[in-house]
């Protein structure tokens, strides 16, 4: 006997086993294999065997699933942070990312901006496409806001309203940035 067939349930026959694989990349793909337990633990772990972790599936931003399921969790490469699909979009899943800049520079939702301007005032373009809740955190972290000025590109969103970009002059100011919709728009928040 070279396969192992299951009876049907429910009128349907089920697949066709002709191996047992401790393949721990499951690399085949294959109905026709069922894992071993080493396989399964080896697939989740990802090669860490005896460490205690599971490692979910990672990639690029552009590598991410073309129709996502909502819950997808996935670690990003590129951001260097887990992340979950909300049903409309890809969200940071545990913090911001840490952005360091220091000249002009177009932010993605869920990013903390170290904007340090004693090079030189710039502008920080807010993302083009947000959803309701993105926030973008934006620090003056050289206190230097008062002597050079950081500007706030709408990207065709309304700031606070405003169909106008923010100009940012108070030393040391740090706030968030939350887009509620676009007419409405980017929302100060500030504690």
């Amino acid at each position: 006997m070279t396969e192992l067939r299951l009876g049907s349930l429910g009128g349907q026959i089920g697949e066709a086993i002709n191996e047992f694989s401790s393949d721990e990349t499951m690399s085949g793909n294959s109905n026709t294999a069922t894992p071993t337990e080493f396989a399964v633990r080896g697939y989740l772990t990802r090669g860490s065997m005896g460490v205690e972790a599971m490692v979910p599936p990672k990639g690029t931003t552009a590598q991410r699933p073309v129709a996502p399921i909502q819950g997808a969790l996935r670690y990003n490469t590129d951001l260097g942070s887990f992340e979950g699909y909300s049903g409309t979009a890809w969200v940071p899943i545990g913090g911001y990312q840490n952005v360091d800049v220091t000249t002009t520079y177009t932010a993605s939702s869920f990013q903390t901006l170290w904007c340090n301007t004693s090079g030189g005032g710039y502008t920080v373009t807010l993302p083009a496409t947000p959803n309701k809740g993105d926030v973008v955190r934006i620090v003056d972290v050289a206190k230097t806001f008062d002597s050079n000025t950081l500007t706030v590109g709408r990207n065709g969103k309304p700031i606070m309203g405003d169909a106008a970009d923010l100009t940012v002059t108070t030393e040391g100011a740090s706030f968030d940035l939350i887009f509620y919709n676009d007419t409405y728009g980017w929302r100060i928040f500030s504690v």
